[in-house]
């Protein structure tokens, strides 16, 4: 491959990147991740041609995901050209000697295989998300332990099974972990992971068909003929009453046929205020655990997993300083590692800690604002203590403050709820009120909005 090929294909990498969290994995894996661009972004073309070896993806990428990959190539390169994917042969045939009929074995082999590759299609499963590939912290030791019991013995410990915690530090991984052991220990058991906004779709569609009771009943089917149910995200749904309806009717459906059901979402099932009291109960029926962002030496730890998994050497120094940064979100922690990584393999050279730092533009890294960043620039526009506005005062104007600090903390960050909730030494739901309360007055009070925008000035500025 030469050097603009791997050029074209580290470009193309970060479009996939933003794609993969955007789009259900159940189309981006045997769809879009298999594109490929044939020239530079950073030539910004005015029409991008677009390879793909599956015909039959094409058509359902030009249908539906169109504008996604457009939106994704203006955020990694900051133009929208024009887009046309194209048919490449991959697999071409070629003239081979005859061989010997193949034996017993190679084709149960074979048949395993097929049969492997089918279930992992039909549960939604990304490999790389296993119990083996998962570093145990102290920060997720007691929701490994559970998720672990649970894949060992589906539906009868632990049911239904509700992880909550922030951003990107691990609940996918588990619950995805939870159907591979139980695909390996139980093969003849059935398995489905999907996301919420997924699972809503597809209700959606199925609503407007006009087949709809048939398309209805194979909804229903595919998501209440199963041993074990996997719902990320549930928190998306909150609030969507067809969908929360559909969501208690399965749950009732599995759980009384004896079946697993696992939860991951944002927060706890206390904190869904929009959600039905018979819902929210049934999420709270088995077990509840939390992921906690991981600490430092376990940071360290996965950067050197990622490194081990990819037969990558990287020093103690540079894992170090990746763990020390990225703090908050494996995701991240992961994406940073990967950039690093795919630099040197590309170029060829050996990292150190200050080529490190200019791959990841870690200047303009350090000026990223954070809830702290907030807490403490609202403090000085207001004139008071930043502890005030975490502390317990129940002060009318110091109230008022923390709430705007709250909702500028929502709006001005990529942080879950309960981040900002625990940089403000306060619970979920204290900051998703005060964020729907400041955000209705704001659509109301001229003089409110103005003031926000100039707070946000402010912090953005200093």
């Amino acid at each position: 491959m030469s050097k603009e090929e791997n050029k074209i294909q580290e470009e193309w990498q970060r479009v996939l990147d933003i794609l993969s969290d955007k789009i259900p994995e159940s189309s981006y894996l045997p769809w879009i991740s298999t594109l490929r661009a044939t020239e530079l972004l950073s030539d910004k073309p005015e029409k991008l041609i677009l390879k793909s070896n599956q015909a039959f993806g094409i058509q359902i990428i030009k249908q539906k995901y169109l504008s996604d990959i457009k939106d994704a190539i203006f955020e990694a390169a900051n133009f929208k050209p024009e887009i046309d994917i194209i048919f490449e042969q991959t697999n071409v045939k070629k003239a081979v000697k005859p061989k010997e009929a193949p034996s017993k074995e190679a084709i149960l082999m074979k048949e395993q295989i097929e049969n492997l590759k089918q279930m992992h299609s039909f549960c939604g499963l990304n490999l790389k998300f296993t119990f083996d590939n998962f570093v145990v912290g102290e920060n997720a030791k007691l929701a490994y332990n559970v998720a672990r019991a649970v894949a060992e013995a589906p539906g009868q410990k632990y049911n239904p099974l509700f992880i909550y915690g922030s951003i990107g530090i691990g609940k996918t991984h588990l619950m995805q972990a939870i159907g591979h052991s139980v695909l390996k220990n139980f093969p003849d058991m059935k398995i489905k992971y999907t996301k919420a906004e997924e699972f809503m779709n597809q209700l959606i569609d199925s609503i407007r068909s006009a087949d709809g009771t048939s398309k209805m009943r194979k909804f229903r089917d595919m998501y209440r003929n199963v041993d074990v149910l996997l719902i990320d995200d549930i928190q998306f749904v909150e609030g969507k009453k067809a969908t929360e309806e559909e969501i208690f009717n399965t749950f009732d459906a599995l759980f009384h046929a004896g079946k697993q059901i696992v939860f991951a979402s944002d927060r706890p099932p206390s904190a869904f205020t929009h959600t039905p009291e018979r819902l929210k109960s049934r999420y709270e029926w088995g077990l509840s655990v939390d992921i906690l962002p991981p600490d430092f030496e376990t940071r360290v730890a996965i950067v050197e997993k990622y490194a081990q998994r990819s037969n990558f050497e990287i020093s103690r120094e540079i894992s170090s300083f990746l763990a020390e940064i990225y703090d908050k979100n494996v995701r991240e922690l992961e994406g940073a590692y990967n950039k690093v990584s795919a630099w040197a393999s590309i170029n060829g050279e050996k990292l150190d800690l200050e080529k490190v730092k200019k791959i990841l533009d870690w200047e303009n890294y350090r000026k990223k604002v954070t809830v702290e960043n907030v807490i403490d620039k609202c403090a000085q526009y207001y004139d008071v203590e930043s502890k005030d506005i975490k502390g317990l005062s129940r002060s009318k104007d110091i109230a008022r403050i923390r709430q705007i600090a709250m909702y500028l903390a929502k709006e001005m960050t990529d942080m879950s709820l309960p981040v900002i909730a625990r940089d403000f030494e306060k619970n979920h739901t204290t900051v998703l009120y005060a964020w729907e309360k400041v955000k209705e007055q704001a659509e109301q009070d001229k003089e409110l909005k103005k003031r926000l925008k100039e707070i946000e000035k402010f912090i953005k500025t200093n």
